[in-house]
């Protein structure tokens, strides 16, 4: 094979590196503040095989296999060229859907193309939104039989904020958003994705480029995350995933819902839990050793949804040459809360408990617990099991009531702007709820 053909083969490969990268998995990150215990490192890619990493390992691997085949049967171009790219993409195929650390290219002042680790991810701003209208549990006990006391006991709420006829899911998300860019000191254009975690869109196909339209994020690429109650956690992990790849360098992460448009106000079981409101954060891409995201787990079970479920129901509709379709609409949230109950104080500590022994993270390390705002004693619960003492549980609860993906950010914003949660510390985080579902996640802010 001539000189030319096999300078051809290797910018093919080049080349290959250069497109997949994008799309390549990232492995977990793990990072610190200088004052932390907590080791830190960057794991760069998977492991393929001893001694090898990740992508690199098999761009490598391709490239080496490959060059004994070139001198063997250096006569058959054609085919070296092709082995050649095919050794390549095969091996950052693998690498990708192992779940390695993606590569990330620079192109060099004669055009060559150097291979490097992805970046981190860190938390530069919150903001936090609510209605102006405030429903207190005695409002409530004037149209349901329930009283201040019988809910505050059983849930720790107060009072909840409540969207009027003329306001949008859209409208608070927007009030959210705006102050965690202002608070971040980002420009809107500089925002190039925006998620938006809830299950109540104003939209159907989704409120996120509402939501990004006002704000003036006009670069952004905006879509919805619906995963209920840990929607925002679903969607905080999202948004990583393209920024430690370098997909996206500034991202808008906003959690949000407005349950209360879907309840049945005359049932006391359900009526007297859930508010609206919005929560965001702004997240930037940057050095791996100052990741915010240490770690997350994940999780649903599809066994679990009839435990709280807000159901689709359709009407037949005659289409004529005697068939039928349907009209669709949806019923009231329902619940069964003993289930919810259970599956929450188990599952809360069980989850934060493996990721702090997972990343070596003693309970006295942990500097706040934010959980999902859904029941103070599900909050007391899980600190007990995990050895917290209460006063490092960050609970809304009493003034906001269950907003589902908005509890976490919402509270979080809150905590920061009063300044109990201070920069540099350590938060475990987890939402969990319909699916059913849930995500924990170590968070230094």
């Amino acid at each position: 094979m001539s000189s030319v053909n096999l300078a051809a083969a290797v910018a093919l490969v080049v080349f290959t590196v250069n497109a997949v990268s994008h799309g390549a998995a990232f492995c977990e990150t793990r990072s610190r503040a200088p004052n932390s215990k907590v080791t830190s490192h960057h794991v760069a890619a998977t492991p393929l095989k001893e001694g090898r990493f990740g992508a690199m390992a098999a761009l490598q691997d391709g490239l080496e296999q490959t060059q004994g085949q070139l001198h063997a049967q250096s006569a058959n171009s054609e085919w070296a060229l092709g082995s050649l790219c095919a050794a390549g993409l095969a091996g950052l195929w693998c690498a990708a859907a192992r779940g390695s650390a993606a590569v990330r290219y620079q192109r060099g002042t004669r055009g060559a193309v150097s291979l490097r680790a992805s970046f981190g991810m860190r938390i530069v701003g919150t903001g936090s939104g609510a209605p102006e209208m405030v429903v207190s549990n005695d409002d409530l006990s004037e149209i349901v039989e329930t009283s201040d006391e019988w809910i505050s006991q059983r849930t720790g709420i107060r009072s909840r904020h409540i969207l009027k006829p003329d306001e949008t899911l859209a409208s608070v998300s927007v009030t959210a958003a705006q102050k965690a860019l202002d608070n971040a000191g980002v420009s809107a254009d500089e925002v190039d994705l925006v998620i938006l975690a809830t299950s109540t869109p104003d939209d159907l196909f989704g409120s996120a480029t509402a939501v990004a339209e006002g704000v003036g994020a006009q670069n952004a690429v905006a879509f919805d995350l619906t995963a209920a109650c840990s929607g925002f956690v679903f969607a905080l992990v999202t948004a990583s995933q393209y920024l430690r790849s370098g997909g996206s360098k500034t991202a808008l992460v906003v959690g949000a819902d407005c349950l209360s448009r879907w309840l049945d106000w005359s049932d006391r079981n359900t009526c007297v839990l859930f508010g609206d409101g919005a929560g965001a954060v702004v997240l930037k891409a940057t050095e791996p050793e100052h990741d915010s995201l240490i770690g997350y787990e994940m999780g649903s079970d599809g066994k679990g949804r009839c435990s709280l479920w807000l159901s689709s129901d359709s009407e037949a509709v005659n289409l004529g040459g005697g068939k039928s379709g349907a009209i669709g609409k949806y019923g009231y949230l329902g619940m069964n809360g003993k289930d919810v109950f259970r599956f929450a104080t188990s599952r809360v500590p069980a989850v934060l408990g493996r990721l702090l022994e997972k990343h070596k993270v003693a309970p006295e390390e942990v500097d706040w617990l934010l959980l999902h705002q859904a029941n103070r004693r599900i909050m007391d619960s899980a600190a007990k099991k995990l050895k917290l003492p209460l006063d490092k549980v960050l609970c809304n609860l009493d003034e906001y009531g269950n907003t589902s993906a908005a509890s976490i950010p919402l509270a979080l914003d809150e905590a920061m702007r009063d300044g109990r949660v201070k920069k540099g510390q350590l938060v475990a985080c987890m939402g969990f709820g319909a699916g059913l579902s849930w995500g924990g996640a170590l968070i230094r802010v």
